[in-house]
């Protein structure tokens, strides 16, 4: 039952979260595109950590990738864009919704290959919880059943990207980040935005242990563990890093991070020892932090 549910879910045009995650589909049409847009209305940083490898993988086999996205009740993040860009650099054309005054709400996920395109459209936003086990219904369109409707959403596309538009270079996204402030719903957005991926990431040690034990012997009463992931650079943290990076790549050996109490210091000083030694192929014996 569970295998009939499974190939009913990859072959079907509808999307509705829970178990049904549109991610997978996202993943498979990366992997396979010559072209990628998406137009959403906000970028969260959780559901950029999502796409991001999956967008290097792309970029590195000559897809190109262009995203627009709304600053609308600063949803968006700062730190979104800027794990985005630092990742990918160039490679991505990053812009926003321009358009004062006239709300932006738009979801879809467009992928043109070779042969043919495809696009998901619905409720889904960059963030963690949309592109995975949330609430959100979404609907596959291909341009071989019904070429006039694709035709029309790419020509609208190409509009706005084009015509109703601001480019996000490092200058927008420092002046976005300055007047950026935390809007309260957020709060409750984030709740849903720091569960695991996917129930692959938790464990048990039974789940472990089968790799080493036997076949045919059974082990009873092993506790539950729980992979946990490698301390990476959150929020702030992220557009600290970013500038740090881009100093040390112009030739400034020094630099200053002023940042409040509580926005991880200790974690900027660390990721710091490490982009210098990938940059001089040396550690530094010691960095000042005062904390």
């Amino acid at each position: 039952m569970e295998e009939a549910l499974t190939r009913y879910i990859q072959s079907s045009n509808c999307i509705t979260g829970d178990q049904d995650h549109l991610y997978e589909r996202l993943k498979r049409s990366i992997k396979n595109a010559r072209k990628i847009d998406l137009i959403v209305a906000f970028l969260m940083e959780s559901g950029v950590r999502l796409l991001v490898d999956d967008f290097n993988e792309a970029v590195k086999n000559g897809t190109t990738i262009r995203i627009l996205c709304g600053n609308y009740l600063n949803i968006t993040q700062p730190q979104a864009l800027y794990l985005l860009k630092d990742a990918l650099g160039d490679n991505v054309d990053l812009r926003f919704y321009n358009v004062p005054n006239k709300s932006f709400h738009p979801k879809a996920y467009i992928f043109e290959y070779d042969d043919c395109s495809d696009m998901y459209i619905g409720s889904s936003n960059v963030s963690r919880s949309a592109l995975t086990d949330g609430i959100e219904w979404n609907y596959r369109i291909s341009s071989k059943t019904n070429p006039e409707d694709c035709n029309r959403f790419r020509s609208t596309f190409e509009d706005l990207f084009f015509n109703h538009s601001i480019i996000v270079d490092d200058d927008e996204m420092r002046r976005y980040s300055k007047k950026w402030r935390r809007p309260r719903i957020l709060a409750d957005i984030e709740k849903g935005e720091h569960g695991s991926t996917d129930a692959a990431r938790t464990l048990t040690s039974q789940n472990i242990a089968a790799e080493t034990i036997a076949p045919n012997r059974v082990e009873h009463n092993l506790n539950p563990c729980k992979i946990v992931d490698y301390i990476s650079p959150r929020g702030p943290q992220i557009e600290a890093l970013y500038e740090l990076k881009k100093t040390r790549f112009e030739g400034f050996g020094k630099g200053l991070v002023v940042a409040a109490t509580g926005a991880g210091v200790i974690i900027v000083t660390g990721c710091i020892n490490a982009l210098v030694s990938r940059i001089s192929g040396t550690l530094i014996k010691y960095n000042s932090c005062i904390a």
